[in-house]
């Protein structure tokens, strides 16, 4: 069995402890913590709660970047296109112009947007299972 032997406080000035951390020989050792006593549920559901958060955030994050990346990758194509071959992408240019708008061909037909004519073709097979979906600039 092991007993605790009291401590002495080897103070210059025994006046300047108070009699908080002061216990007589009679409270016994050792002496219990003075303050607060940890709520294990609290602790739990605030650790859960700040393990969320910083898993959420570090995904918004991610995906944040992510986004930023590509927008920067897309621009930058399109630039090195116009850079390293300008006739390339004119003839890009073109041929998504001649998607999204009405034009006539050399044998004088009318050139319909894309989305239209898939339209009339759905339209004239029968089939209406096609939802439109609109391009995104």
């Amino acid at each position: 069995m092991t007993t605790h032997a009291q401590h002495d406080h080897t103070e210059s000035n025994p006046v300047e402890l108070d009699a908080w951390h002061q216990h007589p020989a009679a409270d016994g050792l050792p002496q219990t913590e003075h303050g607060s006593h940890a709520n294990i549920t609290v602790l739990l559901v605030t650790f859960v709660t700040i393990t969320v958060a910083t898993v959420a955030f570090s995904v918004i994050i991610a995906v944040y970047a992510i986004n930023q990346m590509n927008n920067l990758l897309t621009e930058r194509e399109v630039q090195g296109l116009a850079v390293v071959a300008p006739e390339a992408a004119a003839y890009k240019q073109d041929a998504l112009a001649a998607q999204t708008g009405y034009s006539w061909t050399a044998d004088g037909a009318v050139m319909l947007p894309i989305e239209q004519a898939m339209q009339l073709v759905l339209q004239e097979s029968g089939s209406t299972t096609h939802q439109e979906e609109t391009p995104k600039p």
